[in-house]
């Protein structure tokens, strides 16, 4: 029996064996799942789940695109927890489907339709393959990502079968010239009297908008009433260095003890304080494509039907807010999911869905397509939040155990107490999750729905801005300080790993501060302060590879050059994962090389998970050297790549990711699977940084890492 049996989250929300698979009749089988493809291949690492357990070949399994009305609800597709949730709920599905086979002793899977009732629920106690999945097929959506093929919502007007969508408008949204922006009465007439006669506006409150029968014409008619409508515009505050007086200054703060463990005891007169902040800007998600969806109601009539296609993360949470926004039943909506623009975190996909929705209500019976601007990507998009943490650590040297390796002779550091403050906007504002709609456009409209402040997940979810705030290592106290920043005028959501992404970067910064100071290897250190056997055994894996005493001492020798490490356990429950970042530092930061070494438990497709990882790493370093948001007295002004530069081509690492093995010491006995795709952000960063207070003897605890903030840093 697999070690792996487990009831999934996913299964106790939707228990039902038709939830899951349709048996077809020849002899093939539909996978049905509410996880979004977002270019993670989930579908394809899904689909060799369920192949593997009804022992089946790759071509004869279907995954069904996530729709409201045939897939199972499974909320958002977010927080690494694909393979978690849907993957092990299709796996014991599957098992089940298996099982019934041989129990009515079937040829082909098409005979179990005849002996399965639609009610029939999943038996969770059949056990699942105990061998590990073997399968290696390459996705089959990569000739047609590689030969740009249109499969993504962005390329056309398309139904799901890519045929052209008939009677298609195009519509764009008309916004005032601030982030924040008053529609006046008076002028509307007026404005309305100059659009060509093919253009339709429509206004309900502050919410304008049209369409038209092409893009060139709705762009047009848009930018013509931009200019001719009267507003009145909502001063943002001022802000230097990313927000970092943003950050001090919030209007108000909800502050809370967010975890306390071991016994606080006063230090004594021979122990060291330690003490530091760290600051993260607020960040763009910086999509490569601009938001866009397509939307139709059937008719005119109240119980009209509407459908929207989106590029969503959460079909079934984004059908909840139109619903709440448009005053209809759910049931009413269907939500299709169609392949977009990647963005690992909460874009403006669900806020032009809404717009889509918006219009398409004005004109029934004709499907409109909304794609944002580049501008409006930028703008009105929510925001990754700036994030201030502040650390402190009581340490006392004590006599050295025995050792061997890298602590071979280091003298053992005993720390007394560890805490932890962030000061964060919250880190979710998605669809679903409130009493009334999250759409920022919605919150414009006569019915006055409030404007809602950004939330932080629950701690069993992961949590927000505190992801990743409880220290890995070993202290007699560990305390960690919430500080939820509220009434900033910035929508924040989340963004690939959350506050992760800032709170590695300050913990592991901070070790490694305290290793210098007391003359300690960074790796020594930290190997001897974890506990869990995997987590050093990550570090220990990654050490060996890069042979790290000797690249070292010989990077030292070369000025400029420097290597750091880094190490997080993504949600402290997730993957392990350890990054090590080898830097020039130039009249700039150029990263030139990382390896990373990761425990995701049982590896579903290698190829996969190491191109998540790599790519995470990759995304970590732009956010490290160049990302920050910036925005003046009335507008977000980071809206274009020269003022919110990303890492180029020319400027990527080499990235060499190495994968444990999905079993501690018995290869019949797998460890769960743990998600890859968030694994490498913190640590990736806080590497980066420690390379470069190697290279250059600078400390440098602003992001980003650029020439400027280096600067400052080396005169502090």
């Amino acid at each position: 029996m697999s070690q792996l049996h487990q009831t999934s989250v996913s299964l106790k929300t939707n228990p039902l064996l038709s939830q899951w698979l349709r048996f077809e009749a020849n002899g093939s089988v539909t996978v049905f799942t509410g996880k979004a493809e977002l270019g993670q291949g989930i579908l394809h690492a899904l689909k060799l789940m369920a192949a593997h357990e009804l022992d089946l070949p790759l071509d004869s399994v279907h995954i069904e695109t996530a729709n409201t009305q045939s897939s199972p609800d499974e909320g958002m597709t977010s927080g690494s927890l694909s393979i978690q949730d849907s993957g092990l709920a299709i796996r014991q599905v599957c098992a089940h489907a298996a099982q019934l086979f041989k129990t009515f002793a079937c040829v082909s899977y098409a005979e179990l339709r005849s002996h399965v009732d639609v009610k029939l629920p999943v038996d969770v106690t059949v056990p699942t393959k105990s061998t590990s999945l073997t399968l290696t097929e390459g996705r089959d959506d990569i000739e047609a990502l590689v030969q740009g093929q249109p499969i993504f919502l962005h390329d056309l007007g398309i139904n799901v079968d890519l045929t052209p969508i008939k009677n298609l408008l195009y519509g764009r949204m008309v916004r005032g010239p601030g982030l924040r922006c008053t529609l006046r009465t008076e002028g509307w007439t007026d404005a309305l009297a100059g659009l060509p006669k093919e253009v339709q506006a429509f206004r309900d409150g502050s919410l304008v908008g049209v369409v038209a029968p092409t893009e060139e014409l709705a762009e047009k008619a848009a930018s013509k009433l931009q200019r001719l409508l009267k507003w009145d515009v909502a001063a943002l505050p001022d802000c230097l260095e990313g927000g970092v007086d943003l950050v001090e200054r919030a209007p108000a703060m909800d502050s809370q003890v967010f975890h306390e463990a071991g016994q606080f005891h006063e230090a004594s007169k021979d122990a060291k304080v330690y003490e530091a902040v760290y600051f993260r800007p607020a960040l763009h998600h910086g999509s490569m494509g601009p938001s866009v969806a397509l939307a139709v109601w059937e008719s005119d009539q109240a119980s009209s039907g509407l459908k929207v296609w989106s590029h969503t993360q959460g079909i079934f949470p984004l059908r909840k807010d139109l619903a709440l926004a448009l005053g209809i039943d759910v049931q009413q909506i269907e939500v299709q999911h169609v392949r977009g623009a990647g963005c690992y975190g909460h874009n403006g996909a669900d806020d032009v869905a809404y717009n889509a929705a918006w219009l398409a209500r004005h004109v029934p019976g004709q499907c409109v397509r909304v794609q944002w601007s580049r501008e409006e990507e930028m703008q009105q998009s929510p925001l990754a939040p700036a994030m201030r943490v502040k650390l402190q650590a009581t340490v006392k040297s004590v006599a050295a155990p025995t050792s061997s390796g890298l602590s071979k002779g280091c003298a053992d550091l005993e720390l007394l107490t560890w805490q932890h403050d962030v000061w964060s906007q919250g880190h979710s504002s998605r669809p679903g999750r409130a009493a009334t709609p999250a759409f920022k456009d919605s919150w414009l409209t006569d019915q006055q729905f409030p404007v809602l402040e950004p939330i932080n997940v629950a701690a069993a979810a992961g949590a927000g801005a505190e992801r990743n705030s409880i220290p890995p290592y070993s202290s007699k106290h560990i305390k960690v300080n919430a500080h939820r920043l509220l009434g900033l005028p910035f929508r924040t959501s989340a963004l690939r790993s959350l506050g992760a992404h800032a709170n590695v970067f300050a913990c592991e910064s901070f070790m490694d501060e305290i290793a210098d100071d007391q003359g300690l290897d960074p790796v020594a250190l930290r190997l001897s302060k974890l506990e869990d056997p995997r987590a050093r055994a990550v570090v220990q894996t990654l050490a060996d590879q890069v042979n790290w005493l000797e690249r070292r001492q010989t990077l030292s020798q070369k000025e400029g050059w420097g290597l750091g490490i880094a190490y997080a356990r993504y949600k402290s429950k997730g993957a392990y994962c350890a990054v090590v970042a080898e830097v020039e530092v130039t009249h700039q930061v150029n990263v030139r090389r990382l390896w990373v070494v990761a425990d995701i438990g049982e590896i579903i497709h290698a190829d996969g998970a190491i191109s998540q990882l790599e790519g995470g790493a990759i995304q970590s370093t732009s956010w490290a050297l160049k990302e920050q948001a910036h925005w003046d007295s009335n507008n977000i002004t980071s809206t274009h790549w020269d003022a919110y530069p990303i890492l180029r081509f020319s400027e990527v690492p080499q990235v060499q990711v190495h994968l444990m093995p999905g079993h501690s010491q018995n290869p019949d006995s797998l460890n769960p699977p743990l998600g890859a795709g968030e694994a490498t952000q913190g640590p990736t960063t806080a590497a980066i940084a420690n390379a470069v207070f190697h290279a250059v003897r600078v400390r440098v605890r602003q992001l980003p890492l650029t020439p400027d903030n280096l600067a400052k840093a080396a005169l502090a």
